[in-house]
């Protein structure tokens, strides 16, 4: 056992009774809530639980490896640590993980003792065979680690979309660019790009034809909190944009659904500032009529080599292209799905 446990009581800050002695009723509380602690830590086992859980976050099937416990015991005894607020867990996968949650402000004579436990825990190694066994669930932690991802295989894109979104490593692209810049999102829609945009640039403008478009795009703005966003209702062939008002003009998926693109093109590059860029995702020609029928798209895709001409015609230099990385999805009810390209050119300085 661990040497701090028969010292603990000894130990018991003087200013946790001093607090609790303040005035009787709130003594009363003090008291019944210290004794509910001290039940909660009075087994040598759930100290040995603890401590271990200040050293490392560990899940039941690691504790019973360590302390040579049957589960149903170390469970037990989580739980009443848990209960008291002592320990806090986190599911993972079919695991549950626990670490300990010792300190904690409570404002209450229970606070200078909890803040007296943490440093004992925290400041006491681990007995020898603790030690030990903590570092052997550690070492097989890492080795079944390896076979994890390897079982996983195609699930773990799933999985990673699932918890933490589809675009996050994009996000982290926009970092690269300057956040001072003013951005056009042309044909915003619903505002999906509006708080990534406006989480890193200075200002953002999203512009759209629709109405109902743009009242979705506002409640989005709205509840994303982010005050650097501005909407503007207009067509992309007579952009509601001053000349030289946008570093940034961003057009995605919404070529191929006007009447004039090469009016679209031209506007977007006089609302740049000299050296500013247009960035466009567009469709590669298809002959799926179903998926443009689906899509409201007014035209199947445009031609890489006819976007340049209206980009070049526009004045945009420096034009490259790149075709976007197709996932394939047979399954899809739209299938076969076109591919995209990219483009991006730059106004002349």
């Amino acid at each position: 056992m661990p040497a701090f446990d028969k010292s603990l009581v000894n130990r018991i800050p003087e200013q946790a009774y001093l607090h609790s002695s303040l005035n009787s009723d709130k003594a009363i509380l003090d008291i019944l809530s210290l004794s509910t602690l001290f039940k909660a830590i009075g087994e040598p086992v759930r100290l040995r639980l603890l401590h271990l859980l200040c050293a490392e976050e560990l899940s039941v099937g690691e504790l019973v490896r360590i302390v040579e416990l049957p589960q149903s015991t170390v469970s037990r005894h989580l739980k009443a640590l848990k209960d008291h607020g002592l320990v806090a867990d986190r599911p993972a996968g079919t695991a549950t993980f626990y670490r300990a949650a010792v300190e904690a402000d409570l404002g209450n004579g229970e606070t200078a003792l909890r803040d007296a436990l943490a440093e004992l825990m925290q400041g006491a190694d681990l007995p020898p065979a603790d030690r030990a066994g903590l570092e052997r669930v550690l070492t097989a932690r890492n080795t079944e680690g390896e076979g994890f991802f390897d079982r996983l295989g195609a699930r773990w894109d799933i999985l990673r979309e699932e918890c933490f979104g589809a675009t996050f490593h994009l996000e982290a692209f926009l970092k690269l660019l300057p956040a001072d810049w003013t951005v056009a999102d042309l044909g915003t829609g619903t505002g999906y790009l509006l708080p990534v945009l406006a989480g890193h640039f200075r200002r953002v403008i999203g512009v759209d034809a629709s109405e109902r478009m743009i009242e979705l795009a506002e409640r989005r703005a709205g509840e994303a909190g982010l005050g650097n966003i501005e909407l503007r209702r207009g067509d992309l062939e007579h952009l509601p944009l001053a000349d030289g008002e946008a570093d940034l003009a961003v057009a995605l998926l919404i070529f191929h659904h006007l009447a004039d693109v090469g009016s679209a093109v031209r506007e977007a590059a006089r609302a740049l500032k000299p050296g500013g860029k247009l960035l466009v995702v567009e469709i590669h020609p298809h002959e799926n009529e179903a998926f443009r029928v689906a899509m409201g798209d007014r035209r199947p895709g445009i031609a890489p080599e006819t976007l340049r001409g209206w980009m070049a015609e526009a004045g945009l230099g420096n034009i490259n292209f790149w075709d976007v990385v197709r996932i394939a999805r047979p399954e899809h009810e739209l299938a076969p799905l076109p591919r995209l390209y990219g483009a991006i050119g730059a106004k002349g300085v």
